[in-house]
């Protein structure tokens, strides 16, 4: 029989190691509540499930609250299947490339050496006197009257297309499509001539402006500008194949439309470009307005939603032959989801909404 002061000591002992166990519980309930909702296996199957079927070839990383949520490589770095993937690797970024001269141009213009209304006749003389009226505004937003550049008449003849050929076209350039500033029109001769607008201005080749004005200061070291594709030097360069794994067999000497990076890179550009460190809160509005309203009007950022003078979202998605990527920051939530492919299957977008709703779902449980 126990005696009754072991007794009490026993069930002191009991209930000191119950509080203990109750105490870890809250610890580790209060972790899962912080950092735990959030579930990596569930984008995790999500995603190995699109790689499975064929969907997904190519880098993915989810950032939450400035932490690695998710990051996974999926498939291979070229068309031999002999190599696979790996984060280090640079894929071609398509069209988020002009968000660069966009921000390198703002940057001029707040230390005053640009303005938005100033027109490009002023900085590029030897365009045609339409340059006259077409305002380094209207090569932002897409509204200059320029017309797109023809890339299909280039690959199919297998022209080596340079900045040389792009640039005598511009000035063989007769008349616009329509008055600048009256409507809106996609094209990359408007990031062309800011680059050439930033080169000249700065008196620096634009590679060495970006790499010295954005990539080194603001953290992306992976971050380069090829010279040409295919490329001369391929290290850790994920090469664009198709559904047969042939390898894109075009060929393009322009470096400034030749911008390769990583998943991270992209994502730490996207936090500090939304976070006013790049260029002003005043510069990043600007560059998220639009010619117009309406779908698909993309602004220099691609697109980015404002609400209440805050950002809502910073979305943008490029490709180029078989490269797909889209970057999606919700600034708000603290959320960042960057996926670079170099097989294309038009579903990156797809992809991102669904990892988004996965860590929504987590978030609310």
């Amino acid at each position: 029989m126990i005696k009754p002061v072991f007794r009490i000591t026993l069930q002191v002992r009991l209930t000191m190691k119950n509080r203990i166990c109750m105490t870890n519980l809250a610890l580790l309930y209060l972790i899962a509540l912080l950092f735990g909702c959030q579930n990596p296996e569930s984008i995790d199957a999500y995603l190995t499930q699109q790689y499975q079927e064929g969907k997904l070839n190519g880098n993915v990383l989810v950032i939450r609250n400035s932490e690695t949520l998710y990051e996974k490589s999926f498939g291979y770095a070229d068309g031999s299947k002999n190599t696979l993937l790996t984060k280090d690797y640079r894929f071609n970024i398509g069209s988020v490339y002009k968000e660069f001269p966009a921000v390198a141009i703002m940057q001029l213009v707040e230390k005053g050496q640009v303005s938005v209304d100033d027109n490009i006749a002023k900085f590029l003389p030897e365009l045609p006197e339409w340059s006259q009226k077409v305002t380094v505004k209207h090569l932002l937003q897409y509204s200059s009257g320029l017309p797109r550049i023809d890339w299909g008449s280039y690959f199919g003849q297998g022209i080596n297309v340079t900045e040389t050929e792009i640039m005598n076209e511009i000035k063989s350039i007769e008349t616009l499509n329509f008055e600048p500033g009256t409507d809106y029109l996609y094209t990359n001769n408007s990031p062309i001539l800011l680059i050439k607008i930033v080169e000249n201005v700065t008196k620096t080749d634009f590679n060495k402006y970006v790499t010295e004005n954005i990539f080194i200061p603001y953290n992306m070291p992976n971050t380069v500008v090829k010279d040409q594709y295919p490329y001369g030097d391929k290290s850790l360069m994920a090469i664009p194949f198709d559904s047969e794994f042939n390898e894109d067999n075009y060929r393009l000497s322009m470096s400034g439309l030749l911008f390769s990076s990583t998943a991270s890179d992209l994502s730490n550009w996207f936090q500090q470009l939304g976070d006013f460190e790049v260029v002003s809160k005043e510069s990043v509005e600007f560059l998220s307005q639009g010619a117009k309203a309406g779908n698909n009007i993309q602004a220099p950022l691609g697109r980015c939603d404002w609400k209440n003078d805050e950002i809502v979202e910073h979305f943008h998605h490029g490709s180029s032959g078989n490269y797909e990527c889209v970057v999606r920051r919700f600034k708000q939530e603290e959320i960042t989801i960057a996926i670079l492919t170099n097989q294309k299957h038009g579903n990156v977008i797809e992809i991102s909404e669904e990892i988004y709703e996965i860590i929504k779902k987590d978030i609310q449980r």
